[in-house]
Order: C-alpha cells, then structure tokens, then sequence
C-alpha cells in the first residue's frame, strides 16, 4: 500500500504515490535553486510544471488515475537537469 498526495501542476490536479510526489518536489526544489538569479524563474517553472503535467497526463487512463515513482523517474528522466542562468 502506498500513500497517494494530490498536487496541483500549473492548474491542474494530479495524484502522485508519496515517492513520485518526493522525488518531483525534489527536482522542483533544484530547478528554483539553479534558477535564482534568472529574473525569469517563475515562468520557466511554470513551464516545467506543464511540460511535466503533460508528460503525467500520458500515464493516466480511465482506469488508472495515480503516477507511480518509477514512472515520475521516467518523466524527470526525460525533462532533464534544469541549468542556471542563460549565456546570452
């Protein structure tokens, strides 16, 4: 058995297994960490939460409503680390 957190990405209500929910708040934490001297952050945060709500949508079916943390691995996997300030 294992304890279901709902969250709200950009808008929109998910429900994640307690690792999948850790390990995305943890690469959310990071992601403001490398962007805090980014005058942007909060969009690109923003950003990353629907890029990763859509990825969650992808898991999600009728018949199956909650992320796991193998599959939240995947999605993070596949967003990448977020970098810090741009080069421009």
């Amino acid at each position: 058995m294992e304890r279901v957190v709902t969250i709200n990405l950009n808008g929109n209500p998910y429900q994640l297994e307690e690792p999948a929910y850790d390990a995305l708040r943890a690469y959310l934490d990071r992601a403001r960490g490398a962007l805090t001297a980014n005058p942007d952050q909060s969009e690109i945060i923003r950003d990353l939460e629907q890029a990763i709500a859509d990825k969650c949508g992808g898991y999600l079916s009728p018949s199956k409503s909650v992320v796991n943390a193998s599959e939240m691995t995947r999605i993070l996997e596949e967003m990448g680390p977020v970098e810090g300030e741009s080069t421009d």
